[in-house]
């Protein structure tokens, strides 16, 4: 690992505390940063092009939350370059190291102490009546909801283009394994183990007794389309983020992304620790 790209949140990090540690302890290695933080870094690091960020790099360390390291980790996944998270947020469940063992967990990797998790990724396409077409990958989930209005969302979705139901909620939710422990648990869906390569649907507050969340294997298509009337009723997100409007006409179609998502896991660091620890609140006996 000779080319390490260091991504700070600075509004987690705002006197570069926890960022100029990190550089401290990557030695003789060559340090890299975004080009819009090249000037707040220029003794310490050089600037990576921004038509490029990740051509050349080993290694990607990322300090902040939840949401940075997913949009990094997301960023990296096409170019194969696997992600250290680095926890300046408040539960930063994907997070490999706290603040606190910053040394001690970079050390341990620069020794090789280490392995790559491969997490499964979601892509989806939205075609719109009007011929446009929009393009979301996503780390955690993919979400269709309701937006600016109380009224619910009437929604089919289809697996592998036979009719699951017709929903009548505030939205439905697919996750990965990985976005399992976020919006879809607290929607009341189950938690996957990483190593599980299927997906969640879960359903926001459906109007109904039975409906309940499905998991579908990753090599399933799923669809989407909206019965609601009302042209800005509904909206779709890829990890809390790029809007676009879902109306009636419109389809969205999500699978299986081409790209893995890479994630460095120390050795002392396991999945149902961390579950224990961050979502439970209690210490692992291991």
């Amino acid at each position: 690992m000779k080319n390490v790209l260091v991504v700070p949140n600075l509004d987690r990090d705002p006197d570069l505390i926890y960022t100029k540690q990190v550089f401290a302890c990557l030695g003789g290695r060559n340090a890299f940063v975004r080009a819009e933080h090249a000037a707040l870094f220029s003794d310490l690091a050089k600037a990576q092009s921004p038509h490029a960020p990740y051509e050349g790099i080993d290694l990607v360390i990322v300090l902040g939350g939840d949401g940075t390291l997913l949009s990094v980790a997301r960023e990296a996944a096409p170019c194969g370059v696997p992600v250290l998270g680095i926890n300046l947020g408040h539960l930063g469940f994907l997070a490999e190291v706290e603040k606190h063992e910053i040394e001690e967990s970079l050390s341990q990797l620069f020794a090789g102490k280490y392995s790559i998790e491969n997490r499964i990724m979601l892509s989806a396409v939205l075609e719109k009546q009007s011929g446009e077409t929009a393009h979301f990958e996503a780390l955690n989930d993919i979400v269709v909801s309701r937006s600016g209005s109380s009224r619910l969302i009437d929604l089919n979705l289809y697996i592998n283009d036979e009719l699951v139901d017709d929903y009548k909620a505030d939205g439905l939710i697919v996750a990965t394994p990985t976005g399992s422990t976020a919006y879809a648990m607290s929607a009341g869906g189950p938690i996957l183990d990483p190593a599980v390569h299927s997906f969640v649907i879960t359903p926001i507050c459906p109007h109904s007794l039975y409906a309940k969340t499905i998991v579908a294997p990753d090599s399933v298509e799923i669809k989407m389309t909206v019965n609601s009337q009302n042209a800005r009723l509904a909206v779709v997100s890829s990890d809390g983020t790029e809007n676009e409007i879902l109306a009636k006409g419109d389809s969205l179609t999500l699978h299986r992304s081409a790209h893995t998502a890479h994630l460095i896991k120390l050795n002392n660091h396991r999945f149902y620790s961390v579950l224990q620890h961050k979502l439970l609140g209690k210490e692992s006996k291991s």
